[in-house]
């Protein structure tokens, strides 16, 4: 589903693009009882609740940034937009202050997606957004490939590192190899597409956020309480597209079976009732046990609240 609302111009400057991002991360990480991961009640034995409410604060600064730089550079001057210094920028505030990794996925996704939305000109309309992405990411710069790399190795992350040979995040050659053959944020997500879905989802026109997490904000936001709308998200999402980090750690087939289960969720409960909630908690109880964390499908919730909160102020203002 595409972005449906047709505006002839953003009533939004740099800042609110900036402030409903990290509304966007406060959200998701407060959604109650999201399934498998830190919650308002439910923190990790090595993250807490607290951890990632420091981290949404953290990103503020470098969403407001890339968003000034496109509106600044887009389209005569791609390459100063700079969304790998800005994700660096980013992890580098996060880690100065929380010693984990709590928003990497967050801010691979919501960077470009600010500096899209920041480059979006009278002219334009919101559905031009996917395009617009998609541009600032093929004309990036090297110096953004490497300050990826930066930020995946602070974040001390998996991410492209030991899934292809090339530009392996631990080998110690990869930032000269990068400058020396001319690869950019565009060619690293391409590489690591097949394995990563937040890389693929940034390269193919946002399909999970856009099919998925948005859809479920507009069809529920006037109807229900944020944190019914955020669980929805994240609980279709994760019925629909089985989730990276669980299969990073433990295979196909169990990334599979959670999302058949959050699936019949889905199918045998209703929004915001009893039983929902009842189920919400007996399958947040079951990840927890068998340390099963729907990492992704969390960056992917951040995500889609993002764009719903920009489409729903996009007229009005903030």
């Amino acid at each position: 589903m595409s972005i449906r609302r047709y505006v002839d111009y953003m009533k939004l400057n740099n800042q609110d693009i900036a402030k409903l991002g990290e509304i966007a991360t406060l959200l998701e990480v407060s959604g109650y009882p999201k399934p498998g991961n830190v919650h308002r009640t439910q923190d990790f034995s090595d993250m807490f609740y607290e951890d990632f409410l420091i981290s949404s604060t953290s990103i503020r600064e470098n969403l407001e940034l890339v968003a000034n730089n496109a509106s600044t550079y887009y389209p005569g001057m791609l390459n100063q937009i700079n969304v790998g210094r800005c994700i660096y920028g980013c992890i580098r505030n996060t880690q100065n202050l929380v010693k984990t990794n709590t928003n990497l996925g967050i801010s691979m996704l919501l960077i470009p997606m600010a500096a899209a939305f920041g480059a979006i000109k009278d002219e334009d309309t919101l559905f031009n957004f996917p395009h617009i992405l998609k541009t600032i990411l093929e004309n990036s710069s090297t110096d953004d490939a490497i300050c990826l790399i930066k930020a995946i190795s602070l974040a001390n992350a998996g991410g492209l590192d030991n899934k292809t040979s090339e530009y392996d995040v631990n080998n110690k050659d990869t930032i000269e190899d990068i400058r020396r053959n001319n690869i950019n944020l565009y060619n690293l997500f391409e590489m690591s597409a097949s394995y990563d879905k937040i890389s693929y989802e940034l390269i193919n026109g946002l399909p999970v956020i856009l099919k998925y997490g948005y859809p479920t904000y507009a069809k529920y936001m006037n109807d229900y309480s944020k944190n019914d709308v955020t669980l929805e998200i994240y609980l279709t999402i994760l019925a629909n597209v089985p989730d990276t980090l669980i299969t990073r750690k433990y295979g196909d087939r169990v990334a599979q079976k959670v999302s058949k289960q959050a699936s019949t969720i889905l199918k045998n409960t209703k929004i915001a009732s009893t039983d929902r909630l009842n189920q919400l908690k007996e399958f947040d109880t079951f990840l927890r046990n068998n340390k099963y964390n729907p990492g992704t499908t969390a960056d992917f919730t951040a995500a889609s609240l993002f764009v719903g909160l920009v489409d729903k102020y996009s007229q009005s203002g903030i």
